[in-house]
C-alpha cells in the first residue's frame, strides 16, 4: 500500500515530466521555426545605408530618416513616417510563389494615410504579393492568385505605441491566414499560386509609388497621391519559404516578447514654456517630434511666440500650422483659425495647403512693454501648391496680409487685408474666419471641449449656449448631400450676437468679439461616431500630405474640428483692397464679463486732446488704439488729454499712439495722481522713417471721464 508521501512524490513526478516533454516540444518547434528561413531583417545596425539581411548575407539599401533604437530583440529600425524604405533588388528577393509566410514585430506611432507594407513586392491588382498595415490600424495581406487580386484584412486593429506581433501565411490549399499577437485574426479561402512580381523591387516600410490618403472629404478634387511611410518601428521580418502552422505562430510571438515599451515618446505640438511669461514676442523654433523636425531645412529663429506677464494664455506662430496662430490655454489646449479660404475645381484654396510653407511666413514688426504686433502674410494655394486669381497683366495672385496688435492684458486685434481680384477672376466665396479647436495626438473633443461648447452674446447682455455635439443623428458624410445641412443653426440666438466664447476645458476661455453686422454660423452636428466621437480632419495641422480634407480614423495625429465660423463686417480700403477687423483673447470669467471691454472697443469713448500742440486722429479699430498728432516742429513737453467714458462707452484699458513725441521719458498722471510705470501704464517708442513715435498703454476702467496728463521728463 503506498503512503500518502509516496502519491504526492508519484502526482509531482508525472507534473515535472509533463512540463519536461512540453519545454521539449516548445524547443523543438521554436528552432524548426527557422527551417525554410530565407530572409531576417534584424535591424541591429546600419552601415553606409546598408542594412544586412542576415539570412541571405545581403545589404539592402536604407533610405530616408531612420534611426535604430532598442527592439524586441537588440535593436530594431525606426522609422519616419515620411521618407524611410529598405529596399531590395528584385533580381535579389525570394522567389516566392507558392506557399510562404511574413512575420514582424511593428509598433506604430501613428497609422498609416493608407495602405503601406510591411514586405511587398507587387504590382497592385496584377501581380505579387503586399503584406502591411491600413489607414485604421488593419493588418492586410493583398494578392494576385490566378491573376485575381485577393484581399484578406485582419479584424483586429493593432494598438498605437505598443509591440504587436503581425504575420501572414499563405498555402495554395488553404488560402490566406492572418495572426495578430498569435490569435488568428483573419482567412480568405482561396486556391492557387499567387502570380509573381520578379521583376518588381522587394520594399519593406513604404509604397513603391505615391498613394492617395484614404478617406478624403468630397468631393475630394484637392487629395493627390503622396509619399509616406510606416511611422513607427519595424523588428524582426522574416520571410519563411513555407507555410508556418499556428503553433509556429503563437511560439514566434511567445518566445521574444519585448521587455521594455517601444521608444515612441507621446507627441505634443510645442508651444513654449508655459505662462505668464515677461510680455512680448519672441522668435524661435518649436519643436515637435524628432523625425517630422527632421524634415525641416530651417534655422534657429522660424516661429514666434507671444507671451503675457498676467496671464497664463500664450499665441503661437508656428510653422505646424502653417503660421496661422492658436492661443494655448494654461493646460495646454489649443484654439486656432480657419483664415482666408476660397475654392477652385483643383478644392480648397487656403493657407492649410501650404505644407512646406512656401507662401506663409511671419515677422515681428514691434515688440515693446506697450504692445507687440505681429504680422502673417500668406498666399492661399491649393493642394497642387497653385496659387490662385493670378492677373494678366500683373501676374500678381491673391494674397492676405494680417496683422496682430497684442497687448499686456491678453489680448490681440487681427486685422485681415487683401486686395480683391479683378474682374474676371472674383473668388466663388470666402470665408475669412472658422473657429478651429486642434487635439494633440491622442485627444478627441471630448477632452479638450466642453459639452456647453460655444456662448454667443450681445451688446446688451443677452446670450445663449450651444452644446455640441446636439444632433448626434446628423453623420458627417450624410450631411454634405443634404439640400439643407442640419447640423449648421443659422437662425441664432441671441439677436446681434458680437462676443463668442469657447468652453474649452480650461480655465481660459477664448474669446472672439466681433463688430456689429458680423454673420455668425454655429455648427451643433457632424457627428461620426462609428469611427470616432468627433467629426475631426487631419489633413491640417501638421501633416505633409497633400489633402484638403481627410476624415480622422483615429486619436493618432494632431487633428482638427470647427465648430462655427463667421462673416466679419467688411471694410472698403484704399484702391480695390478689403479688411475685416476682430478681436481675440481670453478670459477668466464668465462670458458675461466680456461685455464692458467689447463695448470698450466697439463704441469707444470720445478722446479730446484739453491742452497741448496736438490733435486727436480718433479711435482705431484695426488697432485697438487712439492716434494722437503732435503738431510738426512743435515738439510739446505736455499734453493734457481726456477719455469721455460713460456706461455705454467704457473706458477698459486703453493704447495712445503720439505720432512725433520722440523718444523722452514720460510722466503720466491720472486725474492728478502719479502714475507707476509698469503697475500701471506702459512705454514703448517705435522709430519710423520721419521721427519716433509713443506707444502708451494704459491700465484703466472707468465709466466715467477721465483726464490724463502726458509730461516728458528732459534731462
Amino acid at each position: 500500500m503506498k503512503t500518502k508521501n509516496s502519491a504526492y512524490s508519484s502526482f509531482f513526478s508525472i507534473v515535472a515530466l509533463g512540463l519536461l516533454l512540453a519545454g521539449c516540444i516548445f524547443l523543438i518547434d521554436a528552432f524548426g521555426n527557422e527551417q525554410d528561413l530565407v530572409s531576417w531583417w534584424k535591424f541591429e545596425h546600419s552601415r553606409e545605408g546598408k542594412t544586412l539581411d542576415s539570412i541571405g548575407q545581403i545589404e539592402d539599401d536604407i533610405t530616408g530618416n531612420f534611426k535604430h533604437v532598442p527592439g524586441v530583440q537588440g535593436n530594431a529600425l525606426k522609422l519616419d513616417g515620411f521618407t524611410t524604405v529598405v529596399t531590395r533588388e528584385a533580381s535579389k528577393s525570394p522567389r516566392l510563389s507558392g506557399a510562404f509566410s511574413i512575420e514582424a514585430w511593428i509598433a506604430i506611432a501613428a497609422y498609416p494615410w493608407n495602405w503601406c507594407p510591411v514586405v511587398a513586392q507587387e504590382k497592385e491588382g496584377e501581380a505579387g504579393y503586399f503584406f502591411g498595415i491600413g489607414p485604421q490600424g488593419e493588418v492586410g495581406f493583398h494578392a494576385a492568385v490566378n491573376r485575381e487580386w485577393k484581399n484578406c484584412i485582419s479584424e483586429a486593429r493593432i494598438p498605437l505605441r505598443k509591440w504587436t506581433h503581425v504575420c501572414a501565411v499563405y498555402d495554395t490549399d488553404s488560402g490566406i491566414k492572418l495572426y495578430v499577437n498569435g490569435e488568428i485574426s483573419g482567412e480568405l479561402l482561396v486556391k492557387g499560386r499567387i502570380t509573381p512580381a520578379f521583376d518588381r523591387d522587394l520594399l519593406i516600410g513604404m509604397n513603391r509609388e505615391k498613394k492617395k490618403p484614404s478617406h478624403a472629404v468630397p468631393p475630394g478634387a484637392g487629395t493627390l497621391p503622396s509619399w509616406f511611410s510606416l511611422d513607427g518601428i519595424l523588428d524582426e521580418v522574416k520571410i519563411f519559404k513555407r507555410e508556418l502552422s499556428p503553433f509556429e505562430v503563437i511560439n514566434s510571438y511567445s518566445v521574444k516578447q519585448p521587455s521594455a515599451f517601444p521608444d515612441i515618446p507621446p507627441r505634443v505640438m510645442p508651444s513654449g514654456p508655459p505662462g505668464p511669461g515677461r510680455f512680448g514676442a519672441y522668435y524661435t523654433r518649436l519643436r515637435y517630434y524628432e523625425e517630422w523636425d527632421a524634415l525641416w531645412p530651417v534655422s534657429d529663429h522660424p516661429d514666434v511666440i507671444v507671451q503675457f506677464d498676467d496671464s497664463p494664455v500664450r499665441v503661437v506662430f508656428w510653422r505646424g500650422l502653417r503660421y496661422s496662430p492658436a492661443w494655448i490655454t494654461e493646460n495646454g489646449l489649443w484654439l486656432a483659425d480657419q483664415s482666408g479660404e476660397s475654392g477652385n475645381d483643383e478644392g480648397c484654396v487656403e493657407h492649410m495647403q501650404d505644407i512646406h510653407c512656401l507662401y506663409s511666413h511671419v515677422r515681428i514688426i514691434e515688440n515693446t512693454p506697450a504692445r507687440a504686433v505681429v504680422h502673417w502674410r500668406y498666399a492661399p494655394v491649393s493642394s497642387r501648391n497653385n496659387l490662385w486669381t493670378v492677373e494678366d497683366r500683373t501676374g500678381w495672385a491673391w494674397w492676405i496680409d494680417e496683422y496682430y496688435t497684442f497687448y499686456p492684458d491678453g489680448t490681440g486685434i487681427r486685422k485681415v487685408l487683401w486686395r480683391q481680384p479683378e474682374s474676371g477672376h472674383e473668388l466663388p466665396w470666402l470665408q475669412i474666419q472658422e473657429t478651429s479647436v486642434l487635439c494633440h495626438p491622442g485627444q478627441n473633443a471630448g477632452d479638450v471641449l466642453k459639452h456647453e461648447a460655444l456662448t454667443l452674446l450681445n451688446l446688451e447682455g443677452f446670450s445663449h449656449t450651444y452644446s455640441w455635439p446636439d444632433d448626434e443623428t446628423v453623420d458627417t458624410r450624410e450631411r454634405r448631400n443634404l439640400p439643407r445641412d442640419p447640423s449648421i443653426v443659422r437662425d441664432l440666438r441671441p439677436d446681434n450676437p458680437v462676443i463668442q466664447v469657447i468652453n474649452m476645458r480650461a480655465k481660459a476661455k477664448p474669446f472672439v468679439i466681433f463688430e456689429p453686422g458680423n454673420r455668425p454660423v454655429v455648427y451643433v452636428g457632424r457627428v461620426r461616431s462609428k469611427v470616432i466621437n468627433f467629426p475631426a480632419y487631419n489633413h491640417w495641422p501638421v501633416c505633409q500630405v497633400h489633402s484638403d480634407g481627410r476624415f480622422v480614423q483615429a486619436a493618432d495625429r494632431a487633428t482638427s474640428f470647427s465648430i462655427s465660423y463667421n462673416q466679419p463686417r467688411r471694410h472698403l480700403g484704399a484702391g480695390s483692397n478689403r479688411w475685416v477687423v476682430m478681436f481675440y483673447g481670453a478670459t477668466l470669467g464668465g462670458a458675461s464679463e466680456l461685455l464692458p471691454l467689447a463695448k470698450s472697443w466697439i463704441r469707444p469713448p470720445e478722446l479730446k486732446v484739453v491742452q497741448g500742440d496736438a490733435s486727436s486722429s480718433g479711435y482705431d479699430i484695426s488697432q485697438r488704439a487712439y492716434i494722437v498728432h503732435c503738431v510738426p516742429e512743435s515738439h510739446p513737453a505736455m499734453m493734457e488729454l481726456e477719455f469721455l467714458a460713460s456706461s455705454e462707452s467704457p473706458l477698459v484699458n486703453a493704447c495712445l499712439v503720439v505720432k512725433g513725441w520722440e523718444e523722452y521719458g514720460t510722466e503720466v498722471l491720472l486725474e492728478g495722481r502719479r502714475l507707476i510705470p509698469g503697475r500701471d501704464f506702459r512705454i514703448g517708442t517705435v522709430r519710423v522713417i520721419d521721427g519716433t513715435d509713443l506707444l502708451l498703454w494704459l491700465k484703466k476702467t472707468s465709466t466715467i471721464p477721465v483726464r490724463m496728463i502726458l509730461t516728458k521728463k528732459i534731462d
